[in-house]
């Protein structure tokens, strides 16, 4: 089948997944909105869309677009999913979901009520590499896992620091890339218990903070099922080495480029190193046919009866902001 996307927002990220729709297999764009016609329309000639529309009710109202991928602010997700929802159009939601789980469970209902497919797009939940990394950990290749680093932080300039600086649009790093940090913590958690949805029991947190409250930095610390503890940063104003490290009885895991890192590039491999405790590191290579945006439509394609994705599930949504929402409060707590 081809699924008929329509572009709910014209900025940076939606031009990536416009790009990448090009080597998709069930894929093709119908439409884009934005805030200004102008805008939209310069959009739609450099990709190539045959619609385009000044403002997003005249996008969900074309019965030529099937689904739709909402890349607005974060603080905007919620009302454009729920009405997207509502509109009969099936919706990927740039992650987070929402900026609260009281939304998040809002739009969940939507897509139920309406019958439609929901997913919060974490690509990297797609990528053979987060498969191979939850693999050698299931088949105890480190032994119990005991401990999970994770790192994604960089430094921006410009209009774009402008946006994540900004309270009113939700800025912070804990939001922005920060829920990589805690969806891959839990992940982890997930694949060495065998627990769905994890939670933590515990979170602890510090941050800089701008004027504003705005997250500039910041740190957490995450007690998880399976006596696991995981230590996560992320910002936004400091360029860091970006990373996933788990640490097990029997040796540990590095993943020194995480997929999330690949954007529109097409690495055809990615490594993955294994060093049993004592013993000599081994690089395991893991191959990729197809970029993160083009293997994320595919999949949502691929699971519309079911409404909801197996790799990014309703449940885990909820979880992860949940986590979020911990972590947030715990870097403003005085």
């Amino acid at each position: 089948m081809t699924l008929r996307w329509g572009l709910l927002a014209a900025g940076s990220i939606a031009e990536e997944f416009a790009a990448a729709i090009r080597e998709s297999e069930h894929g093709t764009l119908a439409a884009v909105a934005a805030r200004s016609a102008d805008r939209a329309a310069e959009f739609a000639a450099r990709h190539e869309i045959p619609r385009s529309y000044g403002g997003y009710d005249a996008l969900l109202a074309d019965p030529d677009v099937d689904a739709v991928y909402v890349s607005t602010p974060h603080p905007m997700h919620a009302e454009w999913a729920i009405k997207a929802a509502e509109a009969g159009k099936h919706v990927l939601c740039e992650k987070p979901l929402t900026v609260s789980v009281e939304d998040a469970e809002r739009v969940i209902e939507a897509a139920r009520r309406n019958d439609v497919f929901l997913m919060e797009a974490f690509m990297y939940r797609l990528h053979p590499q987060t498969r191979k990394l939850t693999e050698l950990i299931t088949s105890g290749a480190i032994g119990e896992v005991r401990a999970v680093d994770v790192t994604f932080s960089y430094d921006t300039t410009g209009s774009e620091r402008d946006r994540i600086a900004d309270p009113a649009l939700g800025g912070g790093g804990i939001l922005d890339v920060g829920c990589y940090c805690v969806s891959v913590a839990r992940l982890v958690s997930q694949a060495a218990t065998g627990i769905e949805a994890v939670e933590p029991t515990d979170v602890i947190g510090m941050a800089k903070l701008d004027e504003n409250g705005v997250d500039e930095i910041a740190m957490g610390l995450l007690r998880l099922p399976g006596g696991i503890i995981a230590q996560i940063s992320c910002g936004f104003r400091l360029a860091q080495d970006d990373h996933i490290r788990v640490y097990g009885t029997r040796g540990q895991l590095f993943i020194g480029k995480p997929s999330w890192t690949f954007g529109m590039r097409r690495p055809r491999t990615s490594t993955i190193v294994l060093t049993p405790t004592g013993g000599k590191p081994e690089e395991i290579e893991v191959e990729a046919t197809k970029g993160l945006f083009a293997r994320e439509a595919d999949h949502v394609a691929e699971h519309l009866a079911a409404r909801q994705s197996p790799l990014v599930t309703w449940q885990d949504t909820v979880a992860n902001i949940r986590t979020l929402e911990r972590w947030g409060a715990a870097v403003r707590t005085p």
